[in-house]
Formats: C-alpha cells, structure tokens, sequence
C-alpha cells in the first residue's frame, strides 16, 4: 500500500471537560454525537477507564489527546467549536497558510498497542474480560490463569465451555457493572 492511501488522524486537543469525559469513557460517544459522526467512523481516544472489585482504574497512553480520522465532513471544523470538549484541532503554519496537523494510522497503532500493553499488565486472574483484537474479538470470558504474557480465559456460550489462550494485551478488563 502506498503511504499516501493510509489513513491520517486529526489530533484535538482536550479541555479539562474533554479529559474528564474520557477518564469516564464518554467522550468518543460525545465527539461523535457532537459532529454527527457516523458509528463507524474512526475515533481513538488513547485512555480507558474501569471498575474491578469496586475499584476505578484510569489507563491513558497520552493525556489532554483525542484522534479522529481526517476523512470528515468540512461542517466537522464549525461543529467541533461549539464542542466544550475541544480546545483546538491542531494546525502548522501561520496566517492563511495555516493547516490542519495530521499524525499517520502506523502513529494511532503504536499508541493503540501500549495501550492495550498497559491494560493487559492490569489484568488479573478471576477478572471478567472482553476480547480486542484477533480472531475472537467481542468475545467475553473470565481469566482462569496467567502465564508471563499470555492468560487462559474460560469462554462460555450456549453450547461451547472452553479455556482459550490469548495474548494479555488482547483482553480489556469488564466493568464490574456491565
């Protein structure tokens, strides 16, 4: 694939609102709604926040940031001002020369993999998880035994009873609560 066909990300800038909002998970949901987004357009918001055995954990990778991928709609900047949210879209240049600062997807994905590398060092053995990537994403099982980078989570669906094993950083904690 040529570089130029990868997908870039705008980089916003938080308010202190923005980052409580994603400290409590709201603020894709609000970006989204804000600057009617489609659901499936890409955002990124590098923290993730959740609740085992009572306590709250907050895990962020890069605090005060939110990404959105560049392919939106020209009313997505005038929108995006009224957000109490954002302080700013990022921009290079001066005067009319100004232009929107772009990061590359290879950025967002290094970003998405210390992450998860951060959650999965969190994880737990008797901890509810959900599946992330790979083949089973979505999947939700309960850690049954760690092993250095690796967990085996028992997965129970209707007629399947099985422990599988996956790399920790595949699993993001569940929500007490969900």
């Amino acid at each position: 694939m040529d570089a130029r066909d990868e997908t870039t990300w705008l980089i916003l800038e938080l308010t202190s609102q923005g980052e409580t909002a994603a400290e409590e998970g709201l603020l894709e949901a609000a970006l989204r709604d804000l600057a009617a987004l489609p659901p499936e357009h890409p955002i990124f918001v590098p923290c993730l926040a959740y609740i085992h055995n009572g306590s709250r954990s907050v895990l962020s990778v890069m605090e005060g940031y939110a990404f959105v991928s560049s392919d939106v709609e020209d009313d997505f900047f005038r929108r995006l001002r009224q957000s109490p949210h954002v302080r700013r879209v990022l921009t290079r240049g001066t005067g009319i020369r100004k232009v929107v600062e772009t990061i590359p997807d290879t950025n967002i994905r290094d970003l998405r993999a210390s992450l998860n590398a951060m959650v999965g060092a969190e994880i737990t053995e008797g901890m509810a998880v959900r599946v992330v990537d790979g083949l089973l994403v979505g999947i939700v099982g309960v850690v049954v035994e760690l092993d250095g980078d690796h967990a085996s989570v028992l997965v129970e669906m209707r007629s399947l009873h099985a422990v599988k094993d996956f790399p920790r950083f595949y699993l993001h904690p569940v929500n007490d609560d969900d």
